[in-house]
């Protein structure tokens, strides 16, 4: 797939990238990690080829993987919900953990809408 042709079907699935942001994707080593695209354009991509975001970026931090859980690896493609899914996501892990420490204090407190 040419840049200029993935630049298209990215901006055909809502993540408007130039072919040249692309080639300098490719071209990213080491220390330039600060300038891999962000979180939206990690998922579109991943979404483009159909694979998990995760996937992507395992040589990039390939140094730093630390070995998962069964729980965490069922999170591999987190990143593809988007930012109201993942604060959705988040609020609800809050309210169980919030929920468990006040049943153990013998609390009760409402559910957080």
């Amino acid at each position: 797939m040419s840049l200029r042709t993935m630049a298209a079907e990215l901006a055909a699935i809502g993540e408007p990238t130039s072919h040249t942001a692309i080639a300098k994707w490719e071209s990213l080593e080491g220390e330039d990690r600060d300038r891999l695209p962000k979180r939206a354009g990690i998922a579109a991509i991943a979404k483009l080829f159909n694979v998990k975001p995760s996937w992507l970026l395992a040589d990039i931090y390939a140094s730093t993987v630390v070995s998962k859980t069964a729980r965490e690896s069922k999170l591999n493609d987190i990143e593809l919900l988007t930012d109201e899914e993942f604060e959705l996501l988040i609020k609800l892990k809050n309210q169980f953990l919030k929920t468990r420490r006040n049943e153990h204090s013998g609390h009760i407190t409402p559910v957080e809408k």
